[in-house]
């Protein structure tokens, strides 16, 4: 008897760690800052469109999107058991599986990321010694609204399938729900428009007060009440579903996933970016400041990556 209460000391119900964690947050933060780059464009005006030049927002997105994508699927691949065979995944699909449909998501939307980066970073190709990638991008450019559509469709997949990847878990009560989805989708938005306000105000140097931050900036205010509205879903699903589901509320008022929340999602992922719209107009658009609102948000994204897969693999059914 003795042995068995050793064992269930010792037994630990998290099966995913950090590594899934940052996984999710690179995915989301790659889909969301291509959604956000390509659909300012979209919204753009035709003489904007017309001058051939490209935003400091979309260059941001295009440098972004592979980059954060190649990171989150490397974490992929070093959680593996076996990562050297990896490869194997890539040739075997059960096309039941919200994984292998995810796979073949990314197989897809990653190469596409790479070629519209190239696209959109024409210009900048030689100045970073990549002058040998310009036939590439110039041969790519005919076909630029057909992998911008693509893309765009694929990054709301990829954004979406991290919240259908674990609420796939049907033992536990927090990640088994229908909100995940849609949750890690608006929240990947909200990092992506963080991030590529960071890039394109430190790599282009865009002036604070340009249209196309402008534009972003009238974003963020829907973006994060939809995302505090999945939320308080969220919560309330487990609330009324009862049981073992109600009692996985108590990741919100114990232990350390709790102050994870309350400090890193509500506070800093929240707070900061909400209380920076009560100051003056002349410090809230200040370089500075700006950077500091969005590292804040790209902060509490990460943060509820983490509280999510922790926290909701500590209650069981």
């Amino acid at each position: 008897m003795n042995n068995i209460w050793g064992d269930m000391a010792q037994y630990d119900p998290v099966t995913w760690n950090w590594i899934i964690a940052i996984y999710l947050f690179m995915a989301g933060l790659s889909a969301g800052s291509i959604l956000i780059g390509i659909g300012l464009r979209w919204y753009s005006s035709d003489e904007d469109k017309k001058s051939g030049k490209e935003s400091a927002i979309l260059k941001a997105a295009a440098i972004i999107s592979p980059i954060a994508i190649s990171l989150g699927l490397a974490c992929l691949v070093l959680d593996l058991t076996k990562p050297f065979h990896f490869w194997l995944i890539l040739i075997n699909y059960n096309f039941e599986s919200v994984m292998a449909l995810g796979v073949l998501a990314l197989l897809a939307y990653s190469p596409l990321g790479i070629a519209y980066a190239l696209i959109v970073l024409r210009d900048e190709l030689a100045k970073c010694k990549l002058g040998f990638l310009l036939p590439v991008a110039l041969m790519l450019l005919p076909f630029r609204k057909a992998i911008e559509v693509l893309l765009f469709i694929l990054a709301i997949g990829v954004g979406a399938y991290t919240g259908f990847l674990i609420s796939a878990m049907n033992a536990y009560p927090m990640l088994n729900t229908a909100v995940l989805p849609a949750l890690f989708l608006v929240s990947g938005l909200s990092a992506g428009a963080a991030a590529n306000l960071v890039v394109a105000l430190l790599m282009f140097n865009v002036d604070s007060h340009d249209k196309e931050l402008s534009k972003m900036h009238r974003l963020e205010l829907p973006v994060m009440g939809i995302e505090i509205m999945f939320l308080f879903m969220l919560f309330c699903a487990l609330y009324f579903k009862g049981g073992a589901a109600a009692l996985a509320l108590a990741s919100l008022t114990t232990g350390v996933w709790a102050s994870v929340f309350w400090i890193g999602v509500v506070g800093i992922g929240f707070g900061i970016p909400l209380l920076s719209m009560l100051m003056p107009a002349s410090t809230r658009h200040t370089k500075t400041a700006m950077i500091v609102v969005a590292c804040s948000g790209l902060t509490g994204v990460l943060a509820l990556r983490h509280f999510i897969i922790y926290a909701g693999q500590s209650y069981i059914y």
